[in-house]
């Protein structure tokens, strides 16, 4: 099973490696580390930009933070395709979804918003990158919005962490079960995706190897799902 999904619990990228960019601070009790991975560093993810905000959902600050994140790695102008991810069905896993349904498309200005809830694949039949690529090539989307629940190593991290980056994300690796990557290069166009650890291996919270194969999840793990999806969305629905 993969032990992270975050790029911030990296030890490669904390180790500095040449080419590698670290930048953290403190805005509003809320910490911000932007890491940069050029081509060809050797590190075990891909190259691209990292943005990590680590704070309460429901601080008002983080989400004005979220907002002017997202808005750096968004194209000029153009449709935004947000696609929900995930198995809506599974608590820990319904952030894609929840997110998805508290959106409000429509035209802006600069951008538009559209977005679809893509299920999962053994529900519909449709490989959930396939299905995002299609919808984004009939809607001429300038970018796709990927929002999906992650796996993080250290249990502190759960259900406050948000990660965005422009490398692309892999449905269901962090429970070793991915399939395609939607990416910019899959997709064509660039893909951003957004995601918050829900759930944290239960070894990295007993030190047991033998429990590796077991996640670990708050006990209010419905409620904060909800909070960060409101969180997401609010940002969203305010750069449109």
């Amino acid at each position: 099973m993969k032990k992270t999904d975050l790029a911030v619990e990296s030890a490669q990228l904390a180790a500095g490696l040449p080419g590698v960019r670290s930048v953290s601070r403190n805005i509003g009790g809320v910490k911000i580390t932007d890491i940069r991975i050029p081509q060809g560093a050797h590190t075990s993810r891909p190259a691209g930009r990292y943005i990590t905000l680590e704070g309460d959902p429901a601080v008002p600050a983080l989400a004005a933070l979220l907002k002017r994140a997202i808005e750096q790695l968004l194209p000029p102008e153009g449709l935004i395709l947000a696609a929900g991810l995930g198995n809506p069905d599974i608590t820990r896993d319904s952030l894609g979804a929840l997110t998805i349904r508290d959106l409000a498309p429509r035209r802006g200005s600069r951008y538009s918003l559209a977005a679809v809830e893509t299920d999962v694949a053994a529900r519909t039949g449709i490989e959930t990158v396939r299905m995002v690529r299609a919808i984004a090539a009939e809607t001429s989307a300038a970018c796709i919005l990927a929002v999906d629940s992650l796996c993080c190593r250290d249990p502190l991290r759960i259900c406050r962490t948000v990660q965005l980056s422009t490398a692309g994300i892999t449905p269901g690796s962090g429970v070793e079960n991915s399939r395609r990557e939607l990416s910019p290069k899959t997709a064509g166009i660039p893909v951003v995706p957004c995601g918050v650890p829900t759930a944290a291996l239960l070894s990295s919270v007993t030190g047991e190897k033998s429990h590796g194969g077991f996640l670990a999840a708050p006990v209010d793990e419905d409620i904060q799902a909800k909070i960060w999806a409101e969180c997401i969305s609010g940002a969203v629905n305010s750069i449109i």
